[in-house]
């Protein structure tokens, strides 16, 4: 060490008492998972604004989400937008098959009882012709991927 720093040093052994090694412990704080880490970031956040200690203004006003689309960079082509040349298509529900056959009687009967009728009769004789899964006594894949094919068909009617 040199002189400045030896003469802090006494400074301080004057003031705190000599320095005791063995009773010095090396810091080593707990291992956290990235979620502890945050979670402990965000409630020190919280604190600091809760004892007066920051202003959270400029930080929300950071936050505030800014959309502002220019319309001349909208491109529309179909059923699908370019936006800054990244396309966004409308996502629809694909309609049930139930739906889609009563839709299709509905124009062929005009809305009538005969058209609900009609549906349901279909969707029995549908559900009655689907086959019983298959014992897998060997446990093959191809068996088990054949019955969940089977268990999911008869769970979306």
């Amino acid at each position: 060490m040199f002189g400045i720093e030896k003469d802090f040093q006494k400074l301080m052994e004057q003031v705190y008492g000599p320095l005791n090694k063995d009773k010095m412990t090396e810091f080593q704080p707990n291992p956290q998972t990235p979620e502890q880490v945050d979670e402990g970031l965000r409630n020190a956040f919280r604190q600091a604004i809760k004892d007066g200690v920051m202003d959270a203004t400029p930080y929300l006003k950071q936050m505030e989400p800014k959309i502002e689309i220019d319309p001349s960079l909208i491109l529309k082509s179909g059923d699908c937008i370019y936006y800054h040349g990244i396309k966004y298509q409308k996502v629809v529900e694909p309609k049930s098959f139930y739906n889609k056959l009563w839709d299709l009687l509905k124009t062929k009967l005009n809305d009538t009882l005969d058209c609900d009728e009609l549906t349901d009769e279909v969707m029995d004789l549908i559900k009655d012709t689907i086959p019983e899964p298959l014992e897998n006594k060997f446990h093959s894949e191809i068996i088990q991927g054949y019955n969940t094919a089977i268990k999911d068909i008869v769970e979306n009617f």
